[in-house]
Formats: structure tokens, C-alpha cells, sequence
């Protein structure tokens, strides 16, 4: 009797190691498919930003399929939408994870969602490439994460380089929202600097609070400063007012850099060139996807082919991207499709072939790009406010 319980024993944990581990790590891979999943805002007031996402996401996924997929295998692409909610992001991870059995989350789009489902990602194990963030934590989430673009810490240090290298500056004022981004942003100035050995160069360091828009006791403390480069840490909807009192103040002539999640024409649009017509070729504007005409011509070839009604911009740029890095750690991985197998594919990657300048993932590093360039705002022949490369992709 004994000997028959320590048999059955054995058998019910052998079944529920089979559940806990390989069998799980396989979901979502056929013969001929491989199901994943995103979590993003497809309605409402930021649908702006993810409805050309996906586009430009499933472009990718359907012109790799036209090609006869990877390893045979087509990618189909399941995504929920999360109103930009975190409450509804958590229950699309757990619908995309258990109920459809994906095999990887790719391209999750949004700060707080991402944030917010990370320990459901996490617990699972599950792959999780590209996220629509620039938060710091998810350099440091788990092996099972692979961010791409670049963390706010990071994109700060490069900007007071930038500051420092290309504008000589010797005075930078920093006026940045109270929130995730510019709060990070604000820490990787400082580190930067601090690292640079040019921590004194930093001589105004003024925050708002996110939707405040009358800025004008932020902007004349500003100016008080006398800074010779300014820093605008601040999303579209911060950096508008900012940029406006900063035109109403006369400070023309001095360098403006904002961050990359403004290199986007929907930027130029939300702070109206006409209301800051003093200063707006002073701006410059950090950017991490290294693209000239040659290198965007296979997204258009695919947006006009399968959202032939859509324009490109940043947006669906990355949404391409996050597609391009994905497919290259299945292409790594051949047919090992078990979540152990595609991790440790991922960690072998140095992904130099897309938009993203260089991507790797080797020695546990979750950094994602690192090389970014500065563009400034330029008007072209036809009178329209463009971005126009100004420096090469450099790295701190």
C-alpha cells in the first residue's frame, strides 16, 4: 500500500512539473503558426498613438508572412486593447497569456500598462520584447524582458552630452513635468554630468506638474538662470506650454533639446509653429531610429500595400521595429520555440539589420539601443517644419 502511494505521488508531480515548465513554455507554436500578443491603447484619446503602431507592427508581421514566415512558421498577432488603463492592461496580459496561450508578448505600449502587468509577465516567464516605454525599471524587470527603446535615465545622460560636446554649454537649464519622464530624465542629466566630471554646469533644475499649463513662474526662474543650452524634458502636451513661454520670454538662440518620444511630426503640430516662431529653429530633438530613404522604403512598400490609407510616423516605426527585433530572436532561435530556447536566443543577438541603430542583449544586458542622434527642426522648400539629422548616432 505504501509503495503504491509513493507511486501515485511521484506521478502527480511529474504532471505538475510537465504543467509548470516545458509543456507551458511551448504554448503558441504549431507547425505552421506562432501566436503573440500585445497590450496597447487602439480607442479613445491616445488611439493616435496605436492605431499607427499596430500598423505599422502588422505591416511587418504580414510582409514577413508573405515570405513565407520563419522556419515556416507564420506569426499571427493578437492584440487588446487597453484604453490605456493599467487595470484593463493587467486582465489583456492575463487573457493573452491563459486564455489565448501566446507564445510572447511583443510591443506592450505604455508606461503604467507595461508597469502594471510586469509581475504577471514576470511570474509566467513568458518572452516579452519591445515595450512602448522608456521607463528605467524594465532594464531590470527579469531575463524574460527585452526593452528596445531607449530608458529616459539613460536618454538624459546622452542629452547632457550632447549639451556639453555640440553646444560648449557651460549653463543648462533643465525644465521637466513631475512625472516618470521627467523625473528619470532629470536623474540621467545629473548622472551624466556627474560622470563628465561638469556637474556645476547644471544651473536650473525646475519641475511642473504634469497638465499644469501656465508656466510662467517656471520659465522667468528659467531665464533668471541665464542658460546658454536649455533641456525640455517633457512629453508634447508638457513641452507646448513650456516651449511657448519660453518664445514669450524672448530666450531665442540658445539650444532646446527635448526628448525622442517628441521626434514626430504630431509634435510640431501640438506646439504650433506659429506660437513660437522665435525660437522653434532652436529646437532639437533626440532620436534613436537611424533611417534615410534606402532604409524606410521596405515599411512603405508594406503600409502602402496592407494600410495603403495611413500616413508613416514615428509611431508606426516603431511598431515596425518592435517586429523586426521579435523576428530576429526567432530567426536566432530556429526551431527551439520553447521559451528557454528563444531567451537564450535573444541574449545572442546583435541586431544591426533594422531601423533601431544596434540592438544586443549579450552578458544579461537590457538597455536596449543605446545610440541615438540629435535632429533640429528645420523648415524645407515648401515651407513645412521638418526634423532634419543634425549629428551622428552616438552612445555615452
Amino acid at each position: 500500500m505504501k509503495k503504491l502511494l509513493v507511486i501515485t505521488l511521484c506521478i502527480v508531480m511529474v504532471m505538475s512539473l510537465a504543467a509548470c515548465g516545458g509543456g507551458e513554455a511551448d504554448q503558441g507554436v504549431s507547425e505552421d503558426t506562432i501566436k503573440i500578443g500585445s497590450v496597447g491603447v487602439t480607442s479613445g484619446p491616445l488611439a493616435f498613438i496605436g492605431t499607427p503602431y499596430y500598423e505599422g507592427m502588422t505591416a511587418y508581421f504580414n510582409t514577413i508572412n508573405e515570405q513565407g514566415g520563419v522556419n515556416g512558421r507564420e506569426i499571427e498577432l493578437i492584440v487588446e486593447d487597453d484604453e490605456f488603463d493599467p487595470a484593463l492592461a493587467i486582465d489583456g496580459i492575463n487573457s493573452l497569456i491563459e486564455d489565448e496561450g501566446v507564445f510572447a508578448i511583443v510591443g506592450q505600449l505604455g508606461t503604467p500598462g507595461v508597469l502594471a502587468a510586469a509581475d504577471i509577465v514576470e511570474e509566467h516567464g513568458i518572452p516579452s520584447v519591445y515595450f512602448g516605454s522608456g521607463a528605467v525599471e524594465l532594464t531590470t524587470l527579469g531575463e524574460n524582458f527585452f526593452p528596445v527603446q531607449p530608458n529616459y535615465v539613460y536618454e538624459g545622460k546622452l542629452k547632457a552630452k550632447y549639451a556639453i560636446d555640440e553646444f560648449d554649454a557651460e549653463r543648462i537649464g533643465v525644465i521637466y513635468s513631475n512625472d516618470d519622464v521627467g523625473l528619470e530624465g532629470i536623474q540621467g542629466i545629473k548622472e551624466g554630468l556627474e560622470e563628465m566630471g561638469k556637474e556645476d554646469a547644471l544651473v536650473a533644475d525646475i519641475s511642473f506638474a504634469p497638465g499644469e499649463t501656465d508656466l510662467t513662474a517656471q520659465v522667468q526662474q528659467l531665464r533668471d538662470a541665464d542658460p546658454d543650452v536649455i533641456i525640455v524634458y517633457t512629453l508634447a502636451a508638457g513641452a507646448t506650454p513650456a516651449l511657448r513661454q519660453i518664445n514669450d520670454f524672448q530666450m531665442v538662440d540658445i539650444p532646446i533639446i527635448t526628448t525622442y518620444s517628441n521626434a514626430d511630426a504630431s509634435f510640431i503640430a501640438a506646439v504650433e509653429p506659429a506660437t513660437i516662431q522665435d525660437i522653434i529653429d532652436d529646437i532639437y530633438v533626440m532620436g534613436w531610429l537611424d533611417v534615410d530613404d534606402a532604409g524606410l522604403a521596405p515599411l512603405a512598400t508594406a503600409m502602402n500595400e496592407y494600410h495603403p490609407d495611413s500616413i508613416i510616423n514615428a509611431y508606426t516605426m516603431a511598431g515596425w521595429v518592435a517586429g523586426e527585433v521579435f523576428v530576429a530572436g526567432l530567426e536566432e532561435a530556429g526551431d527551439d520555440l520553447t521559451w528557454e530556447g528563444y531567451i537564450e536566443a535573444m541574449e545572442n543577438i546583435h541586431f544591426t539589420e533594422g531601423m533601431a541603430p544596434e540592438v544586443s542583449y549579450s552578458g544579461g544586458a537590457r538597455q536596449g539601443v543605446t545610440h541615438m542622434s540629435l535632429s533640429n527642426i528645420v523648415q524645407d522648400e515648401e515651407g513645412n517644419w521638418i526634423f532634419q539629422q543634425f549629428t551622428d548616432f552616438n552612445e555615452f
